[in-house]
C-alpha cells in the first residue's frame, strides 16, 4: 500500500501529531491512491472522483462513528467506502429507472396521440367560412341614385375625379362629398370598392416594379462598392477580372434602376381604374369621362399659371 496505513494515521490523529483536516487530507489521498482495494477500479473515473468528494466531505464524521472495540480503523474505513460506492449506485439506479419511466410514458403519450390524430374525420370539421364582404350594388341602381340627383356640369367633375383617385381617396373624402350632394354613403363606397377591385391586377404588377426597382438599386450601390475596394487594393490580374466584371453587372442594375424609376415618375406608381369601369359606374360614356378629366386638367393649369403671374 501507498502511504501510511489508515490505523497508523488514526493514532497520530489520537497522539494530536496530526489535525482533524490533516487526518482528513491523508485519508482521502490514501483511498485516491490505493483505491483498487476499494473495488473502486471497476468504475470510471468520475465514479471515483464522486466518492473521494463525498468521502471528503463525510470524514470529520468517521472519527466519532469509529469505535475500536468492534475492530480496527482500516476495517471500518474498508466498510465506509463500499457503503459510500453503494449508496451512489442505488441514487444512479434511481435516476436510471426515473429516466426509463419518463422516456416510456412521453413515447406511449406520443403513440396514443398519433393514434387519435389518425383516427380524426376531418370530414365532419366545419369548413372556415369567408369574412362578411359588403353586399354589391348593381351598377344599375347606383346609375339611377346618380341620375336622381341631377348633377350638373361640376359636380359630375367631382364625382369623376373621386373615382378615378379611388386608391388613395379617404373615408372623410367619402363622408364630405356623400353629405354635399345628399348622396347614399353605401352607395359611393360600393361604387369606391369596385373600382378597387378592378385595380387588384394593376397593384400585383405594381409591387412587383417595387421590388424590381428595389432589387436593382441594392445591386447598383453593392456593385459601386466592391468596384471601389477592388480600385484600392493592389493591381492584378486577378481584380482587373474581377473589375471588369463587376462593372458590367453594375451597368446593367443601374440601367434598370433608372428605367423603372422613369416609368414611375410618367404613371406606373399611380393605380388608377380605367375610363370604361368609371363610365360604367356613373352611366354614361368613355368620351364624356375623358372630357370631364381634360377639363378638371386644364381648369389646374391656369390656376397654376395664374398664381406663377402674381408671383413674378
Amino acid at each position: 500500500m501507498n502511504q501510511k496505513d489508515p490505523n497508523q494515521l488514526l493514532e497520530l490523529y489520537n497522539s494530536g501529531k496530526i489535525n482533524e483536516k490533516q487526518f482528513t487530507n491523508e485519508i482521502c489521498s490514501f483511498v485516491s491512491k490505493n483505491y483498487p482495494v476499494y473495488g473502486l477500479h471497476k468504475y470510471d473515473e468520475d465514479f471515483r472522483q464522486d466518492i473521494i468528494v463525498s468521502l471528503l466531505e463525510k470524514c470529520p464524521h468517521i472519527i466519532h462513528l469509529f469505535n475500536p472495540q468492534y475492530g480496527d480503523f482500516f476495517t471500518f474505513l474498508y466498510c465506509y467506502v463500499c457503503s459510500l460506492i453503494n449508496t451512489k449506485i442505488k441514487s444512479l439506479s434511481i435516476i436510471s429507472v426515473r429516466e426509463k419511466l419518463s422516456m416510456e410514458e412521453f413515447v406511449n403519450i406520443y403513440n396514443e396521440k398519433q393514434y387519435k390524430y389518425h383516427t380524426i374525420n376531418y370530414t365532419h370539421l366545419e369548413s372556415p367560412k369567408p369574412p362578411l364582404a359588403p353586399k354589391k350594388i348593381p351598377p344599375e341602381e347606383l346609375q339611377e341614385a346618380l341620375k336622381s340627383l341631377s348633377l350638373k356640369h361640376k359636380d359630375k367633375k367631382v364625382f369623376i375625379l373621386a373615382l378615378k383617385s379611388s386608391y388613395y381617396i379617404t373615408d372623410e373624402q367619402i363622408n364630405r362629398i356623400c353629405e354635399l350632394y345628399h348622396f347614399k354613403p353605401e352607395y359611393f363606397y360600393s361604387m369606391i370598392q369596385q373600382c378597387k377591385e378592378s385595380l387588384e391586377n394593376k397593384s400585383f404588377k405594381r409591387e412587383q416594379a417595387y421590388e424590381r426597382r428595389n432589387f436593382a438599386y441594392y445591386h447598383h450601390k453593392r456593385y459601386n462598392r466592391i468596384i471601389k475596394d477592388l480600385t484600392e487594393n493592389e493591381i492584378s490580374e486577378r481584380n482587373y477580372v474581377l473589375q471588369h466584371r463587376y462593372e458590367s453587372m453594375e451597368k446593367k442594375h443601374t440601367q434598370n434602376w433608372k428605367r423603372l424609376n422613369r416609368a414611375f415618375e410618367n404613371g406606373l406608381l399611380y393605380l388608377r381604374p380605367t375610363t370604361k369601369t368609371v363610365a360604367n359606374l356613373m352611366g354614361i360614356c368613355e368620351r364624356q369621362v375623358s372630357y370631364y378629366i381634360n377639363t378638371a386638367k386644364k381648369e389646374i393649369e391656369e390656376m397654376d399659371n395664374a398664381v406663377k403671374g402674381k408671383s413674378s
